[in-house]
Parts: structure tokens; C-alpha cells; sequence
């Protein structure tokens, strides 16, 4: 119903045309379904007259049960009908005839019904019209010896062959549920070029050389040029079986044409003169062996000329012709090497883990007298060792010692040293030595005040040390993660590019991966990978893929392409040293990563002027370097407070760190503060301020959880907005704000510079200031 009711709406259209005297025009979509009729109508024609098993001839009506109900389906019927009447006697052209009938009306009766469009459907529908019609011709004629045995292989073949025929004439555009059939398209367009070949082999002959395999061996030659030597193989015996069943005699030509294919499929990559030379050279070498047998003849005749045919065909067309006959033999790459890759970076990671943990345990406080009774046990060792009054003082009076000295420990710890008056006065009187003695509690008083802090910073720094083995280990973690993850190959895509880049004929080895977030990710290797890179190829490629594609990373000899982004980020940035300072203590920047993340980056060092620009600029560079590198945000902020925490020990100094990542893909956001000033977002007018609590770099713990996080979406015309706290303080920014809701079409680039150079309040600070606004990607 529906294919009556197109072309009735197409006749209507041009009858219209026609009568108002316009120019007759057809949409491309029109055209290209009267074309696809057209074969249909010539391909049943021509399959009416391919006999096997003697005088079956049901390949015709396999056709129209692969056609369906539409207009294909009928032109089909019709083909099948003129080609039976034309090249059958009229018994055996009325029996398959009415199969056909019977199977088209089965498919236009029943087309609403969902099990009529299964694959198997229509192929069983014809098989059992034809095994119908073949029962009551042999029942009146009765029944000869082998005949019932050819009927059920009959039944079989027609089967099979409208099976592979639906799968070979299937249309470029298909559905979703379609593209399952995909992988059996190019078995089904071998098994339709041999019933081709079947039928023209009952064409006249000139002499023992058949036209056919005339068109036959330079088709083999094609197929094994662009396919390799699996592919030659294939299609050489399938050529060749066919040939062989259609003539009596000892079946020559599939091991022939076999051979042929393997030769011509070891010359790939090479000029068509080394698959001719092939062809010839295998064909020399049979008739020679088999040069008593009657075929040879015809053997050597077809040989030689269908193989020079190979220099009449045009490039492009040898090269479509390949691809078209040529099976897919080889799937999407190999993942096995990914696999193990990720399976060792699993093991470091675990040994890492372990050895953070063991790292962890094993590290104890240091054996050392911290206690604050050891400052008067290492002044007895060397003051009262040598006194003669020593017995008396730690022996006799041994308490009231004691109690002096605990007297005194409190005032002195709380003061950071000893006076004469934190001791008793009989303690101070009896002592002969007092002023050694409180001069020597002084001493290691002091002493005990190091050793605290020097433990102190042990401790810490063995923190950070597991802490670095524990991020390491999470890093590891998760980059085999994202190498099991993240790419999942797309093989109907995959299908497609290989077949567009063998008939552009470069040498170049593709595949087609969807990443975590499902974009295309296109992977070419080989000495022509850089031709996928012109602004046409790309173009090409993305209209194929129905995804705009652009180069994410280009090598020596490969080349990988991604999924375009919808969206694009306009950044501006301006920065002021403080007066009096030659250089700014802040440092930022934004960059891209090549797989379309945005990333705005803003440091502010501990006070002003060159110690702090170094402090800031390192810790830039240091996150851009991990960034850019694919480190997750928040490993990459852990690593880094880690790694000033321990430069710190030294220098002493932090750093704040203001970072935004950008999804240009689903403008998704996630912003990471480590105690840097406001960050502002501008959407439909209103403005949010984040503002977090966290500890600068260096003095937060490298942990996750000391890192203020937040997430949020943004859309075109959209802005977000950094500053240092040189600009203004959470509790004087309304102007700021201000500033940010009136900003409209300028540039960011304007806004930052405006901010940086008219604050209302006298600048006592660097100033820094980063806008970013994100807008559709101009096509």
C-alpha cells in the first residue's frame, strides 16, 4: 500500500508539472527508488534463467521473496515474469511464475504484520511456494528417480539464496534494527554474484571460452587486490563452485579461481600488473598440469583474457568493485593488548597501594625523650653528675626534689624557658650550682622544642609520602578504568569508514570506537593516515558518520579524529601587579584538552612579588602538565598539595587554586577551590557565587576531601567568572556582581580587563581576572 500510494503521489506530481508547463524535476530520493526498482526488475530477469540441478530454476522467485511488498518487490515479479516466459518452456515458466505470484501476494497481503518483516520470513514464504508448485508438477507427472531429493534441495537453495539476497540489495540507510544484518551483506552479495554468474553462463559460448567467466576472473582479481589473500580465497571458490555447477565435467574452477585469488590477494598494495601477472602465472601453471583434459583449452583462453580485462577497468571503479565483492574478514582491532596493558597498570596500582599501607604501618614515632621530664634528666647528667651534694638531692631528698622540679615545669613550658623564681626557695638555696642548672634546663628546654617540631615534620612528611603512593596508586586505578571503559568499538561505523577508505584507495588501517560519553573516536594507521586530515576527507567522513568530525591527534604515520563539539568557549584574561612590585604574584591561564575539555586555571601565590610568581607559575605549570596529560582535576589538586606541603618544609609558602573544567560536548562544569577568592556564574541574568573553605595548596591535606567541589551546567550565553582576592573579598563584591550581570556582547577579554583596572577600592594586592562564556560552534 504504501509503494502504491508513492507512486501515485510522484504521477500526480509530474502530471501537475507537466500541464503548468514547468520544468520537470525529481527528488534525488525519487530517482534513487525508481533505480533500485530497476535492478530489481533486470536482477529477477536475469536469475529466471540460471538453472541448476539440471532444469530447477528458482532463484527468480527467491528474488521477489527477498524483495517484500513495495515497489522492488513488484518489479521484481514483473522481471521474474518476463524472464521465465522468455527463457523457459511454458510448463516449467508457469509452475515458477505462480511461486512467485503466490509469494508477492503473501507479503502484500500481510504487510502490516510485524513477523512478515523478519529476516527469515519471506525467504521460508518462497522456499515453501516453490516446494508447492514443484510437488504438484512432480505428482501429475510423476514421480522419476532423485527427483523428490532435488525438490527438498531446491527448497533449501531457494531459502538460502533469498536470505543472502535481502541481505546483499538491503539499502544504505538503514534503521537500527537493520544495521544487525549488516555483518551477512557482503556473504549475501557474493552468494547474488554467483547466481549472476550463473545465469549469464547460459548465454551463447564462443567455443569453450564463456562471456561470463570472462567477467568473472577480473572481478576475482579485484576482490583479492583489496581484500588480501583470505579475501581472494573466498571469493574464488564461491566464483568458481558456481561456475563449476553449472557444466558437467570434473569441477576445475573453484580450486583455479581459489589459487588465483590467493596469488593476486599476495599482491596487495601493489599495481594491477602483479595481480595479471598472477592470474596468468596460475593459469599457465593448472593448464600445463592439466593440459590432457578437453577444458584445458578454455581454461587457458579465459585465464589470460579475463585477466587483462583488470587493465580496461578505471581505478576508482577496480577499487568500488573490491570492496563490493570483498567479504569483511577482519572486525574491529584487537583489544587484546589494551587488555593486558590494563591488567598490568591494575598490578601497579595494587602494588603501589600496598606499599603505601605498608609504608604507613612501618613508619613509627621516633624513639626520642619528648617528654618534658627528660629536660631535668639531661640536666642532672650534666650538672649534678659532679656535685658533691648529689646523693643528698636525688637519693635522701629524692621527693622533695621531685616536687621542686614538677613545680617548675608548668610556668617554664608555658613560658618557653626557666626563670630562677619558677623553683622553690629551698631547692634554690641548697643547690650549689643553680645557675648552671637553670642555665642548662634552658638548654634543653630549647632542645626538646626542636626535637618536637623536627618530629613533628617527619611525621607529616611520611604522611605525604604514603599519601603520594596512595594518589599513585588511584591514578593507576583509574586510568585502566578508562582503558576498558572508555572505548567501546562501533562496528556498523567501522564497516562503513573501511569500505569509504578502500575505495579512495589509501593504505591506511581504521577503526571506530564510541568513548564513555558516546562520541564517535575515529583511529587510522598507515602511510596515508595524514590524507584523512584535509578539510574534504573530514567532511567526507563526517557525513558518512553523521557526526562532524576534527582532528584530535596527529603522528607520524597515524591519526586519530573525534566527534566535533556543539559548543566553543570565548576566554579573555587580564592581570595588574601590585604597586611598587615588578611582577604579579598570580598566574592563570585556560587551555584545551584534545578530547574537548576546557579548562581555566587561576593561582594566586603567598603575598606579592617574585616568590610568590614563582610559587604560583610552578603550580601551573605543574597542574597544566597533569591536566593536559588526562589526569582526573582532583588527583592532579591532591598531587600537587602534597608536593608543596613537602616543598614547604623547607621554603614555607602555599599557593590558592581556582580551577573550572568546561564539557564542551554537554557544557556540564565542575569547579575545584583550593581557599581561593569567589568564583561567580552568570545564567538568564542572575548571578551564584561559590565560595569555599578550604585551605590553600600546601597547607590543605592532600586528600579529595580537603578540596571544595562543585557541579553545575552551563548553556550558551552563559559566563563564569574568576578573580583573585586582590579584586575584591566575598564581602565587597556587589560591584563585581554587578559588573557581570550587565555583560552582554562584548568581549570577555573587555570584561576582565574593566575589572582588573576599575575597582573602586585602592588596590593593596595583584589583581587577576579570568571570563569565560560558552556559545554554539559555528558550522
Amino acid at each position: 500500500m504504501t509503494a502504491r500510494e508513492s507512486i501515485r503521489t510522484t504521477l500526480l506530481n509530474l502530471r501537475r508539472q507537466c500541464s503548468q508547463g514547468e520544468q520537470v524535476r525529481l527528488p534525488a530520493r525519487t530517482l534513487t527508488t525508481w533505480v533500485e526498482a530497476g535492478v530489481h526488475l533486470l536482477l529477477a530477469c536475469v536469475l529466471a534463467g540460471a538453472a541448476i540441478l539440471g532444469d530447477h530454476a528458482p532463484l527468480a522467485v527467491a528474488l521477489v521473496g527477498a524483495a517484500g511488498s513495495g515497489l522492488n518487490g513488484g518489479a521484481a515479479l514483473v522481471g521474474a515474469a518476463v524472464g521465465y516466459l522468455s527463457l523457459l518452456d511454458f510448463s516449467s515458466a508457469l509452475r515458477y511464475l505462480s511461486a512467485a505470484i503466490l509469494t508477492y501476494a503473501v507479503a502484500f497481503a500481510f504487510y502490516d504484520l510485524k513477523p512478515i518483516h523478519r529476516a527469515w520470513t519471506m525467504p521460508v514464504i518462497a522456499a515453501l511456494f516453490t516446494g508447492f508448485t514443484g510437488f504438484l508438477v512432480e505428482s501429475q507427472v510423476g514421480w522419476r528417480p532423485g527427483r523428490g531429493v532435488h525438490l527438498v534441495l531446491e527448497v533449501a537453495i531457494t531459502a538460502l539464496c533469498a536470505w543472502c539476497f535481502r541481505a546483499a540489495l538491503a539499502p544504505m540507510g538503514l534503521d537500527k534494527a537493520d544495521r544487525l544484518n549488516a555483518p551477512a551483506r557482503q556473504g549475501g552479495v557474493l552468494v547474488l554474484a554467483a547466481c549472476v554468474l550463473i545465469a549469464l553462463l547460459s548465454l551463447p559460448a564462443w567455443g569453450s571460452v564463456a562471456p561470463a567467466r570472462l567477467l568473472a576472473v577480473p572481478a576475482l582479481l579485484a576482490a583479492a587486490r583489496q581484500g588480501g589473500p583470505a579475501a581472494g580465497i573466498v571469493v574464488g571458490a564461491v566464483l568458481g563452485l558456481a561456475s563449476d555447477l553449472t557444466g558437467p565435467g570434473v569441477p576445475l574452477r573453484c580450486g583455479l579461481y581459489a589459487s588465483c585469488g590467493l596469488m593476486a590477494g599476495l599482491t596487495r598494495g601493489r599495481d594491477r600488473w602483479a595481480a595479471v601477472l598472477s592470474g596468468w602465472t596460475v593459469t599457465a601453471l593448472t593448464v600445463l598440469w592439466l593440459y590432457d583434459l578437453p577444458q584445458s583449452q578454455g581454461l587457458l583462453w579465459e585465464g589470460l583474457i579475463g585477466s587483462s580485462l583488470l587493465f580496461l577497468i578505471p581505478a576508482p571503479a577496480l577499487r568500488r568493485l573490491g570492496v563490493w565483492l570483498a567479504p569483511e574478514l577482519s572486525g574491529p582491532s584487537d583489544l587484546r593488548a589494551r587488555d593486558m596493558a590494563k591488567q598490568k597498570l591494575q598490578a601497579a596500582a595494587q602494588a603501589f597501594h600496598t606499599l603505601g599501607d605498608s609504608l604507613h604501618t612501618a613508619f613509627r614515632p621516633p624513639e626520642n625523650d619528648n617528654d618534658v621530664a627528660s629536660v631535668f634528666d639531661r640536666t642532672a647528667h650534666r650538672v649534678c653528675r659532679t656535685c658533691s651534694l648529689r646523693n643528698r638531692c636525688w637519693h635522701q631528698d629524692y621527693t622533695g626534689t621531685f616536687n621542686a622540679l614538677n613545680d617548675a615545669t608548668a610556668p617554664m613550658v608555658e613560658r618557653g624557658r626557666a626563670e630562677k623564681q619558677d623553683f622553690p626557695r629551698h631547692f634554690a638555696d641548697r643547690c650549689i650550682r643553680f645557675p648552671d642548672f637553670v642555665t642548662t634546663v634552658n638548654e634543653e628546654l630549647t632542645a626538646l622544642f626542636y626535637r618536637r617540631q623536627y618530629n613533628a615534620r617527619i611525621r607529616e612528611s611520611r604522611a605525604a609520602v604514603c599519601r603520594q603512593y596512595t594518589q599513585l596508586s588511584q591514578l593507576l586505578d583509574a586510568t585502566a578504568a578508562e582503558m576498558s571503559s572508555e572505548l567501546t568499538p562501533d562496528p556498523f561505523f567501522d564497516r562503513l569508514v573501511r569500505r569509504r577508505v578502500a575505495e579512495l584507495g589509501l593504505d591506511v588501517r581504521t577503526a571506530v570506537f564510541r568513548d564513555k560519553r558516546g562520541l564517535l573516536r575515529l583511529q587510522a594507521e598507515g602511510p596515508a593516515a595524514s590524507e584523512l586530515s584535509r578539510p574534504s576527507r573530514l567532511t567526507d567522513l563526517g557525513q558518512l558518520l553523521n557526526a562532524p568530525l576534527r582532528v584530535e591527534l596527529a603522528g607520524d604515520g597515524s591519526i586519530s579524529l573525534l566527534q566535533q563539539e556543539p559548543l566553543m568557549a570565548v576566554a579573555g584574561v587580564a592581570a595588574r601587579k601590585k604597586s611598587g612590585e615588578t611582577v604579579s604574584g598570580d598566574a592563570g591561564t585556560y587551555f584545551k584538552r584534545p578530547d574537548g575539555t576546557v579548562y581555566l586555571l587561576l593561582c594566586d601565590g603567598m603575598g606579592t612579588g617574585p616568590e610568590a610568581n614563582r610559587e604560583s607559575s610552578r603550580a601551573v605549570r605543574l597542574l597544566e602538565s597533569f591536566l593536559m596529560a588526562g589526569v582526573e582535576p582532583c588527583h592532579a589538586l591532591t598531587t600537587l598539595s602534597s608536593a608543596l606541603a613537602l616543598q614547604g618544609e623547607e621554603t614555607g609558602g602555599f599557593t590558592t587554586v581556582d580551577l573550572l573544567q568546561v564539557d564542551l560536548f554537554l557544557g556540564e562544569c565542575k569547579l575545584f577551590k583550593l581557599g581561593a577568592a569567589p568564583t561567580y556564574v552568570r545564567k538568564d541574568g542572575s548571578i551564584q557565587r561559590f565560595l569555599g573553605a578550604s585551605l590553600p595548596a600546601g597547607l590543605a591535606e592532600g586528600t579529595a576531601s580537603a578540596i571544595d567541589q562543585f557541579t553545575f551546567q552551563l548553556e550558551p550565553g552563559d559566563c563564569v567568572l574568576m578573580v583573585s582576592d586582590g579584586i575584591c573579598t566575598a564581602e565587597d563584591d556587589d560591584w563585581v556582581q554587578e559588573r557581570l550581570r550587565a555583560f552582554c556582547e562584548g568581549s570577555p577579554k573587555d570584561l576582565a580587563r574593566d575589572l582588573v583596572t576599575d575597582a573602586p577600592q585602592t588596590p593593596s594586592d595583584d589583581r587577576t581576572a579570568l571570563v569565560i562564556r560558552l556559545e554554539h560552534r559555528k558550522p
